[in-house]
C-alpha cells in the first residue's frame, strides 16, 4: 500500500486561500477582508479557466453560495 503524500501549496496561492482549500478555516468565521481576499483569488483562477461573469456577479454568486 502507497503512502499518501501530504499536499503542497502551490507557489501562487497565498497561506489564508490554501488554509480555506484544504478546510482549515470556516468560511462562517471569516472577517471581510479575508473573504474578499479569498474571493478575489477565487476569480482570478475562475478567468483564467475562461469564466465570463464580471468580478461583481462572481462575488454575488459565492457570497449568496457561502452564506
Amino acid at each position: 500500500m502507497k503512502k499518501k503524500k501530504a499536499k503542497k501549496k502551490p507557489a501562487s496561492v497565498s497561506r489564508l486561500y490554501w488554509s480555506y482549500l484544504v478546510g482549515k478555516l470556516d468560511p462562517t468565521e471569516l472577517t471581510t477582508k479575508q473573504f474578499n481576499q479569498i474571493v478575489l483569488e477565487q476569480y482570478i483562477q475562475y478567468k483564467q479557466r475562461g469564466g465570463y461573469k464580471s468580478f461583481e456577479e462572481y462575488y454575488q454568486y459565492i457570497k449568496s453560495k457561502v452564506l
